[in-house]
């Protein structure tokens, strides 16, 4: 077998294949300290454009794997041509093997710099890693109980109307296997295989609590919005080694996606010779085309009933609370002081958390 840690530096290192198989990762984000040499596999998420500096051209791509992510450099020499087969041969959402690289700090935060002279950047092919390094992931017993739940609440509307709706999403074996493992985000919260159900469940939860709290409320509306408000991620995201964008979610976004789909099944209802009323239609679609609730935020309407209204604000906290949540367990693992500095996206900078217990 070819060793993988081996190359011969005046041989082109993308052109470096290896029969050694399939690998398990060792060397996770969340463990890596400075001064550690790296010799690994990584999912690629994002991919940053050449660049000069006085010895020679250099990139830089961020680098994931199930338990984090962390900035990987490449400085190269003088053979700017070297360098660019090198950062071509990889693209966002692929796998590479890192060799010899060097974990240290750089504005507070550690990263992987790889110096051509001794390291090295390998795209790999499929058979050689395992994607389940490099997604985090709810445990499937999680997924099925989450599942459970969702069918429980599906249960409790009492309109017919919507109640059929929802059959003809959740009654569909390959829907519902998509809509239990699917990421809610790339980045932001509940990114991870399974996070989309868990987010639709805590948004569900608090449109229930704010029916209890105040009356008047139409709550199978509400709660039919709230299991179906990003459908449209099912078709916006897709994930192999990472999660990324569809061609259709670039284009056109999860929430036209969502209210199109939605669309299309009480079509199916109609044409089956079922009663879906227009009325009904157009609220079930107000609450999916409004749940961002701001322009600025992709929204394409402003909420326009008190049921939108609860809606979007249900989103924006569970999705608020849990990023937050997400960003504290992150500083966690790259620090043990009590205070640490987070992105904080709505001030555009970053800012001051207590990381203590109390």
């Amino acid at each position: 077998m070819a060793d993988i840690y081996h190359y011969d530096k005046k041989k082109e290192q993308t052109m470096i294949e290896t029969d050694s198989g399939k690998r398990k990762k060792e060397q996770f984000i969340e463990n890596l300290r400075e001064g550690d040499v790296v010799n690994d596999y990584f999912a690629v998420k994002i991919k940053n454009p050449l660049k000069a500096y006085k010895r020679g051209t250099w990139f830089s791509f961020i680098a994931t794997d199930k338990t984090g992510e962390i900035s990987v450099k490449f400085w190269g020499g003088e053979n700017k041509d070297r360098v660019k087969r090198l950062h071509d041969s990889f693209s966002s959402g692929d796998v590479v093997q890192v060799r010899s690289g060097n974990v240290e700090t750089y504005d507070e935060k550690p990263q992987i710099s790889i110096n051509e002279t001794v390291g090295g950047i390998r795209r790999c092919t499929p058979s050689e890693y395992d994607a389940s390094d490099f997604i985090p992931a709810l445990d499937e017993d999680k997924i099925k109980e989450l599942y459970e739940t969702i069918k429980k609440h599906i249960k409790e509307i009492k309109n017919e109307q919507l109640k059929n709706l929802l059959s003809l999403f959740f009654d569909d074996p390959e829907f519902v296997n998509e809509y239990t493992h699917s990421p809610s985000a790339m980045s932001h919260h509940h990114n991870y295989v399974g996070g989309n159900l868990e987010h639709a469940i805590g948004v569900i939860r608090l449109c229930k609590n704010i029916c209890e709290m105040y009356s008047g409320m139409n709550r199978d509306l509400l709660i039919c919005g709230a299991i179906l408000h990003d459908v449209g991620k099912l078709k916006e995201y897709k994930y192999g080694a990472a999660i990324d964008k569809t061609e259709e979610g670039n284009f056109i976004g999860h929430i036209v996606m969502g209210d199109r789909w939605i669309k299309e099944k009480i079509g199916e209802i109609r044409n089956n010779g079922n009663e879906f009323s227009k009325e009904l239609e157009m609220w079930v679609s107000h609450l999916v085309l409004s749940h961002h609730g701001r322009y600025e935020f992709g929204s394409p309407r402003l909420p326009k009933i008190v049921e939108a209204c609860v809606l979007h604000y249900a989103d924006l906290m569970d999705s608020q609370v849990k990023n937050y949540i997400q960003r504290l367990e992150e500083a966690k693992k790259l620090t043990d002081d009590k205070w640490a500095f987070i992105y904080d996206s709505d001030a555009g900078k970053n800012r001051l958390i207590f990381l203590g217990e109390y």
